[in-house]
């Protein structure tokens, strides 16, 4: 079984989750990062936010 390791991205304007993200906890660092990077870019377009203002985290421990 496939062992995922979860994130949600937070707007930290409003402290509001407004996506999650499950990656491979087989995955390398450096893939990781850019999946994550990738999808904070992709929500700063799509909610029409400033793309710093996103940060992305384990559930209840921020990484920010």
């Amino acid at each position: 079984m496939d062992k995922k390791l979860h994130y949600e991205f937070v707007n930290s304007q409003t402290g509001n989750v407004i996506a999650y993200l499950s990656l491979s906890v087989d995955m390398d660092e450096k893939e990781r990062t850019g999946k994550l990077a990738k999808k904070k870019a992709e929500l700063a377009v799509l909610n029409k936010l400033y793309i710093e203002l996103i940060y992305w985290q384990y559930p209840d421990h921020a990484i920010r």
